[in-house]
C-alpha cells in the first residue's frame, strides 16, 4: 500500500493521468525558475534546497493517531527565493526519494507541484503585504502557515479526485494531522521574517525584486 499520510504522495497512489500531468506542471516551473539565473543566487539556492531536504526528517509525533507528520518549510522557501523555489523544491524531493525513500519517482511531479505552488505564492504575496504595512511577525505567519495550508490542500485534492482507490477518509485524517505543522511552521515563518528584517533584509522582497 502506497505511504500516503504525508503531502509527499508515494508509487501507486494516483491514476496515471494525475502524476504524469504532474511532471508537465514541474517542467514549466522550472521553466520560468531557471530563466535567466545568476551565479550570486546558487548558494542561496543550495542552502534552501538542504533545509527544504532536512525538514522531512523533522518528525512531529501525533497523540490522535499513531503516526506522525514532518516540517514542509514551503513558505520559508518561497519567500527567500521567490520564483526560483521550485528549483529548491525539485531537487530536495528527488534528495528525499533517493536517500531517505520519502515519496515516489512517479510523483516527483506532482508532489513538486503541491508543495512549490504555495511557495510560488507565499513568494508573490510577501511584498505586496510588505507594501500593504503588514507586521513582519503577522506576514510570516500567513504565509509560513498558508504555504503548509496550501500544499496540504492540494494534496487533499490530488488524492481525492486522482487517487487509485477511493482514499477520501485518509485525505481527511490528512488535512487534519497537518493543522500542528501549520501552525509551527506559521510561528517559525513570523520570528524568521520578523529578525530577517532587521539583520538581513536583502535576503527577502528586495532581492526577490532584484531577480526579476
Amino acid at each position: 500500500m502506497p505511504i500516503l499520510f504525508a503531502v509527499h504522495l508515494s508509487d501507486g497512489a494516483l491514476s496515471t493521468a494525475w502524476w504524469a500531468s504532474g511532471f508537465a506542471g514541474l517542467a514549466v516551473m522550472l521553466a520560468v525558475a531557471m530563466y535567466a539565473v545568476r551565479e550570486e543566487e546558487i548558494p542561496r539556492i543550495g542552502v534552501l534546497t538542504a533545509a527544504f531536504f532536512v525538514a522531512s526528517s523533522i518528525h512531529l509525533p501525533l497523540v490522535v493517531v499513531p503516526t506522525s507528520v514532518h516540517l514542509i518549510l514551503n513558505g520559508l522557501v518561497g519567500v527567500v527565493l521567490g520564483r526560483r523555489a521550485p528549483l529548491a523544491v525539485a531537487v530536495g524531493l528527488f534528495l528525499q526519494y533517493r536517500l531517505v525513500g520519502h515519496g515516489g519517482l512517479t510523483t516527483i511531479g506532482i508532489n513538486a507541484c503541491i508543495v512549490g505552488v504555495p511557495a510560488l505564492a507565499a513568494g508573490a504575496l510577501y511584498p505586496l503585504l510588505r507594501k500593504a504595512r503588514v507586521p513582519a511577525f503577522a506576514r510570516g505567519v500567513l504565509l509560513g502557515g498558508g504555504a503548509v495550508a496550501g500544499a496540504v490542500a492540494l494534496n487533499f485534492l490530488a488524492l481525492l479526485l486522482g487517487g487509485k482507490e477511493n482514499w477520501e477518509r485518509l485525505a481527511q485524517l490528512v488535512l487534519l494531522a497537518h493543522v500542528p505543522v501549520v501552525i509551527i511552521e506559521g510561528l517559525m515563518l513570523g520570528v524568521l521574517v520578523s529578525y530577517l528584517e532587521k539583520v538581513k533584509p536583502e535576503m527577502l522582497g528586495d532581492r526577490r525584486g532584484a531577480a526579476r
